[in-house]
């Protein structure tokens, strides 16, 4: 049974094999019949799908993870995103919250009834020194604070800062910055103590000290200082929905960041848009695991199987530490997962709606069951063009059904004219067939010696004379003997292959009936004769007229010893071979453009007492038809 849908998929392949969907209208009505007979088949049983281990792959369930390679996406959700560079450049604008801190270099200009121009640096108390005013202290001050605390104590020694009709100007920027040192902790890439910019938040400050490893929380990502924990970040509202509540945070030196492992992680896959391992809270259910995961695809199930992992709390035995239950995604929100969780979402079975159109229509294909077969036919195109029409067997479209008994086993012959009462059903094959006559465009060809060369019709039971005729006969050099037939001819070799060739007919006289696509060549009338193989002086030899083949050999200077004189043969000009015995060669004659083969006898005897005594009875008869002849004139 496998072997033969085997062949029946392999006739398939063969036939639509070549040709694009486009060109489908194109099939014979011998392709239709065969794709048809091939169709009421048996069709396979269930056992048919079963193989043994000899023709079954086995696919482990493993997947390997590269979690540290950030060209190659990781199962498990989100990590990926601090697997990159980040740059920063000396013209970002600084954030109107960034707080001055030791180090920190800021440029303060004076313009107007005074200019200046200096650079100061905070030392490690926060502290700027200016001459003839003191210490000033900027520490944790943003730069619009920094400004005021400035405007008012150079106003002690520039009394225009305050003065409204002749003012001097005060502008304050931020110079060269200064790395902070943060700590990291918890499950880092990099933990410890790290320099990272200091307008860094705590997304791209982790981002700088490598990420986070897949065993780190990404949702409970802590930011403490002088002890306290003064927030908890979840980077989930970020990566699914793009609220960034993070930036707002800033980081200062001596901060520390910390990333406590996962304590709650599930994984879901199946017909979901982004499969993977997603991390939950407690509170979260499996309808939230499906939003992280970007919803269902289009044709998800609404059954979800869950393949539960018992807490160690719970469990009775490690044998049966896992339970599979089935959940519908109505009750999806009220469904908790435990830690190790798997959530499978199945996909929809394939239904069948269509029925597939072949032959001669416009365009073949698949089309909706819902309707009448003359809504399909005129879907598909052709029945309403006058000329196109023409070329269908519109009296009998064929629908073929499937049979609980037999594979497509239900035949129906249906006349356009009353397809409209026709209804079908999903998987239904409709045939349309091709009237061949009309659309034969078959030729043949015509060439050589003749006065009208070129491409005719075929018609069937067309002669080689009626070609001759259509091309308005011989010229005057044509070689009536000479003419040649050549035609395509298909055989399939010992592996089923199907072989095409085009070779020449022999022997075909005026009465043959030529095939479509054949060629008939009137060949030129030649003066010469070739003699070829074991003769003194092979080659061409000018035609003396109708003189025998032994003459002929004799012009190509005889035969050389150790010929094969009873397996000389001539071929004549039209391709028909004509054997040549020693009893014979003096009788039968050559015509112009003849060939005459004299073969070579590869393994001589010293004496061959049958050559002799055929040699003896030719001469004695040669000598007895003289002396007849001799005889006769006497009378």
């Amino acid at each position: 049974m496998i072997k033969k849908y085997t062949i029946f998929l392999s006739l398939l392949n063969v036939i639509f094999g070549q040709i694009s969907m486009s060109d489908i209208n194109k099939l014979s009505n011998d392709q239709l019949d065969l794709i048809k007979q091939e169709l009421q088949g048996e069709p396979l049983s269930q056992d048919d799908y079963i193989n043994t281990e000899e023709s079954v792959e086995v696919i482990p369930e493993t997947v390997t993870i590269e979690s540290n390679t950030p060209s190659a996406p990781s199962l498990y959700f989100g990590y990926n995103y601090f697997k990159r560079d980040i740059n920063f450049f000396d013209n970002v604008p600084t954030p109107p919250d960034f707080k001055l801190g030791p180090g920190d270099e800021i440029i303060l200009s004076l313009w107007g009834e005074t200019n200046s121009r200096e650079n100061l640096i905070l030392n490690k108390e926060g502290l700027i020194y200016y001459e003839n005013v003191g210490f000033i202290n900027l520490s944790n001050k943003n730069l619009k604070e920094a400004e005021s605390v400035l405007l008012e104590e150079l106003s002690r020694i520039y009394s225009t800062l305050k003065d409204k009709d002749n003012p001097t100007q005060l502008m304050l920027e931020l110079g060269k910055l200064k790395s902070i040192n943060v700590y990291f902790s918890g499950q880092i890439e990099n933990p410890g103590i790290n320099l990272i910019h200091p307008f860094s938040d705590i997304f791209s400050a982790i981002v700088q000290v490598g990420g986070i490893k897949e065993e780190g929380s990404l949702r409970q990502v802590q930011l403490i200082r002088n002890g306290n924990i003064i927030s908890t970040v979840d980077f989930y509202s970020f990566f699914t929905d793009g609220k960034n509540n993070f930036s707002s945070i800033r980081i200062l030196d001596g901060d520390v960041i910390h990333v406590p492992i996962v304590s709650r992680r599930v994984e879901i896959k199946g017909a979901i848009n982004n499969p993977g391992f997603f991390e939950l809270f407690d509170d979260e259910s499996l309808i939230d695991l499906i939003q992280y995961a970007g919803n269902l695809t289009a044709n998800a199930a609404s059954s979800i199987t869950l393949d539960t992992l018992i807490p160690f709390s719970e469990r009775l035995s490690d044998d049966n530490a896992r339970v599979s239950v089935t959940v519908n995604l109505s009750t999806a929100s009220n469904t908790t997962l435990n830690n190790g969780d798997v959530a499978n979402i199945g996909f929809i079975g394939n239904v069948a709606t269509k029925v597939e159109v072949l032959g001669r229509v416009k365009s073949p294909g698949l089309y909706a069951s819902n309707g009448t077969l003359k809504e399909v036919l005129d879907l598909a195109g052709g029945f309403n063009d006058p000329l196109y029409r023409k070329s269908i067997r519109d009296d009998e479209i064929l629908v073929l059904r499937k049979d609980a008994n037999q594979f497509y086993g239900l035949e129906f012959k249906v006349p356009y004219n009353k397809s409209d009462n026709f209804n079908l059903i999903a998987d239904d094959k409709i045939f349309i067939y091709e009237n061949v006559n009309y659309n034969n465009s078959f030729t043949i060809t015509v060439t050589g010696e003749v006065n009208k060369r070129g491409s005719y019709q075929h018609i069937s039971g067309m002669t080689v004379q009626d070609a001759i005729n259509l091309a308005e006969g011989l010229t005057q050099i044509a070689n009536s003997d000479g003419i040649v037939i050549t035609q395509n001819f298909i055989s399939i070799d010992d592996d089923g292959n199907t072989i095409e060739s085009f070779n020449q007919v022999n022997d075909a006289n005026l009465d043959y009936e030529l095939a479509s696509n054949s060629i008939v060549t009137v060949l030129a009338l030649e003066n010469v004769v070739s003699v070829e193989g074991n003769v003194y002086n092979p080659g061409l030899v000018t035609y003396v007229g109708k003189k025998s083949v032994k003459r002929y050999i004799e012009l190509a200077g005889g035969m050389k010893k150790d010929s094969i004189a009873n397996d000389i043969y001539i071929q004549r000009a039209n391709g028909k071979i004509k054997r040549i015995s020693r009893f014979n060669r003096i009788y039968v004659s050559a015509q112009p453009g003849d060939k005459i083969i004299v073969p070579l006898n590869t393994s001589p005897k010293d004496f061959d007492v049958t050559a002799f005594l055929a040699d003896l009875a030719s001469t004695l008869a040669n000598i007895a038809a003289i002396l007849i002849v001799v005889d006769n004139q006497k009378d």
